[in-house]
């Protein structure tokens, strides 16, 4: 009974407080891809790559790991604008047997893409038959402007942070390790997971995986870049260098804290639109440079 008492109590430290691990923890999966590469036949899974980007867009569970990121990511890379990432499971049962976890994932192809980039997204999956995306990561503005653009074209988006177990901002998180903005700032990636029931329909109508693929492409590659531009400004006048040290070390660097203090002003100003959140970065940036 004691025994029982103190892992009920473990589990509400973790899910309560976040404290040192995430809750991928509870998931079943390889630690590493060593430890992948040594149980797995290489005929099982395969890597395809696509490279040319500052912004790279990841797909870690592909193929039959979790349908319909694949597809999704590649819907993404055709567009020509973006590096790509595809990690995917070839068994004809039992793909769940590849899963890497976000936070394990140091398979070296990808570690070198996200840490040569500038901007990160991953696509994972998500149980559910609903169709909606969970949307999570440190870089908090741009995932707030891909929500918006999702649901303006009237897809359900819910955003997560701690405890969820996808919510994808831990810095172990591989998405969460891309340069840092103007060599100053960490401001990591942005994660979506999508539910078992919108991935089958992405999957099964190619006209809803074109819209769903476009919305994200019109934040990423026409509203995002205005938001980069205010923050390039408030970074160059205001920021000081971190010497390239990213992860923990790289939040000590004393502006900071000011700098996210912007971010969540900004944030809470709950835009309704893409534009709406455009015109408040405007408002509060562009005032305080």
């Amino acid at each position: 009974m004691k025994k029982e008492f103190i892992k009920i109590l473990a589990l509400v430290v973790v899910f309560t407080f976040g404290i040192g691990i995430s809750t991928y923890a509870f998931t079943t999966g390889y630690s590493s891809f060593d430890e992948l590469f040594a149980s797995e036949d290489g005929a099982d899974y395969t890597i395809k790559t696509d490279i040319g980007s500052d912004t790279t867009i990841l797909a870690l569970h592909g193929g039959g790991i979790e349908r319909g990121t694949s597809e999704l990511v590649e819907a993404l890379s055709g567009y020509g604008e973006y590096n790509t990432y595809l990690f995917e499971g070839l068994k004809e049962t039992n793909n769940w047997s590849l899963f890497l976890r976000a936070i394990d994932f140091d398979e070296p192809t990808a570690v070198s893409l996200v840490q040569d980039s500038d901007y990160t997204l991953s696509v994972i999956g998500a149980a559910g038959d609903d169709e909606v995306t969970y949307i999570g990561g440190q870089n908090k503005l741009l995932a707030e402007l891909i929500r918006l653009h999702l649901i303006t074209k009237g897809y359900k988006v819910k955003t997560l942070s701690l405890p969820d177990r996808i919510a994808g901002i831990m810095d172990s998180n591989i998405v969460n390790k891309n340069k840092l903005l103007n060599g100053s700032y960490q401001i990591g990636g942005v994660q979506i997971a999508i539910s078992k029931g919108l991935r089958d329909k992405l999957v099964a109508d190619s006209s809803i995986l074109n819209d769903y693929s476009d919305s994200i492409h019109e934040a990423l590659s026409e509203s995002w870049p205005i938001i980069v531009s205010h923050l390039q400004k408030i970074t160059k006048s205001g920021g000081s260098k971190s010497n390239g040290v990213n992860g923990f070390l790289n939040k000590l660097n004393p502006s900071k804290p000011n700098f996210d203090k912007k971010i969540n002003k900004i944030l809470e100003k709950d835009a309704k639109t893409p534009q709406d959140l455009l015109e408040n970065v405007e408002d509060d940036l562009l005032t305080e440079e």
